[in-house]
């Protein structure tokens, strides 16, 4: 089996589980740290953004928090797989260009969109709101979740065809 047309996405998507996994082990050992920072970022915009309403500020910190696991979690759970889109193309022998942009499309979502989630989490407690930070930063996740998406449909379309479609010779 010929793996060098997914080389590419497999080191990508394995740069996004390490970074899943560093945010891991980040909450283990700095989960407070984490959480002061998130604090800070509300209280600095507490008198501005949230117009003195520190039940508002808590209420987007707490969700800034689990904006922060969605990262650790995305990143983790579509790097794998995503490499196991690459080992299915490469191992059902799908063209090279099919092979790389399968794998490299998978690789380079599953990288940006747990990015996306980190930055919205730090982003949201200065911004006043986890909607405008979400928003803020929408291309990273349009592109990321639409390209791991396009990579998704596309294996699909090509393993259906391999095996509805045209058969292997018996």
């Amino acid at each position: 089996m010929d793996f060098s047309h997914v080389k590419y996405g497999v080191l990508v998507a394995m740069m996004a589980i390490l970074f899943g996994g560093l945010m891991g082990l980040s909450f283990g050992c700095c989960e407070d740290t984490i959480k002061d920072t998130l604090k800070a970022g509300a209280t600095e915009a507490l008198s501005g953004v949230y117009k003195g309403d520190q039940a508002k500020a808590d209420k987007v910190v707490k969700k800034s928090w689990v904006y922060m696991k969605r990262a650790h979690l995305h990143s983790q759970t579509m790097g794998v797989i995503s490499i196991a889109f690459s080992l299915l193309v490469a191992w059902l022998n799908f063209p090279a260009r099919a092979q790389m942009g399968v794998s490299l499309l998978s690789g380079l979502g599953s990288l940006g969109y747990g990015f996306f989630w980190m930055v919205s989490g730090y982003l949201a407690p200065g911004m006043g709101s986890t909607g405008a930070a979400k928003e803020s930063v929408a291309l990273i996740a349009q592109f990321s979740g639409g390209a791991f998406f396009v990579a998704g449909v596309t294996l699909f379309g090509l393993v259906a065809y391999k095996m509805f479609i045209k058969p292997a010779a018996e």
